[in-house]
């Protein structure tokens, strides 16, 4: 990122719907290696242009722009520039800053897997709360505006090409409830290692178990799995598709917010068909 000055490049970000922060010292006591009004942008994979005055302080600040960015929060945080004492980052100037996070990020994205009642429910659901919806199947009788009337986009598309379809980044959401449990599987795999903010898996128990197991064979991370929330959704004791789709979408909005309980998951849940 080089060439443009900071305005430009985050009007260019605007345009491009990429999610961004903006850093910014807004109040300086003592030495500082930089002074109020110093800026740099951070890209969501941490790609940086500008600076606030490099070392220590940059260090600690891109972490904490990258937490700005997965809650889609701006922030105010002050850093000691010292080795010890609370706020203090490691650096030796001696004086403390405070930096504004502004974060900016595109709006909400739900993408379905599964043109099912649920996904019927889910997409009108999300559409309510704003969020932009993108259904994929691979059956294309499905994918109706009679049928979805709330969808953004419907894209025809095999579960094994989910994210070469739809295009994932951290304000996505990713819902998987097809008709099947290989399909589940396979577009599992396929968004398993994508920036997707929030990865859930519809079935019973046994079922994401068999899932996991067989994912892990294929070379899967464990600890990537363990990120996936399945069985999905609040557990409200849900039975109807409208009640699932209600226990995915708040299990959604708690997670963007920082507020899901520590119990999750209807235990045993229907498929989505």
């Amino acid at each position: 990122m080089r060439g443009a000055s900071i305005l430009t490049q985050m009007a260019e970000f605007y345009e491009a719907g990429q999610a961004f922060v903006a850093i910014t010292i807004v109040e300086v006591m003592g030495s500082s290696p930089r002074e109020v009004g110093a800026r740099m942008l951070m890209l969501a994979n941490e790609e940086t242009s500008g600076t606030i005055g490099g070392g220590a302080l940059e260090h600690q600040a891109t972490q904490d722009a990258l937490r700005c960015l997965a809650s889609g929060t701006s922030r105010l945080q002050r850093y000691r520039l010292d080795t010890e004492g609370e706020d203090a980052i490691g650096a030796r100037c001696g004086g403390e800053v405070t930096v504004f996070f502004e974060a900016h990020t595109p709006g909400q994205k739900l993408v379905i897997v599964g043109a099912g009642h649920i996904g019927q429910k889910l997409s009108a659901l999300a559409s309510m709360l704003e969020y932009r919806v993108i259904i994929v199947d691979s059956r294309a009788e499905m994918l109706t505006l009679e049928r979805l009337p709330a969808a953004d986009e419907l894209v025809c598309a095999g579960p094994e090409h989910v994210a070469d379809v739809c295009e994932i980044d951290q304000a996505t959401s990713v819902v998987i409830l097809t008709h099947a449990a290989e399909c589940d599987r396979d577009a599992l795999n396929s968004v398993i290692d994508s920036p997707a903010r929030y990865v859930g898996m519809i079935g019973s128990t046994r079922k994401i178990k068999s899932v996991f197991t067989e994912l892990e064979g294929r070379g899967v991370a464990v600890e990537r799995l363990a990120q996936v929330h399945a069985p999905i959704g609040l557990a409200i004791g849900a039975e109807t598709p409208a009640e699932l789709a209600l226990c995915i979408m708040g299990e959604i909005v708690a997670d963007r917010n920082g507020r899901l309980p520590v119990a999750v998951g209807p235990g045993e849940s229907p498929p989505a068909f």
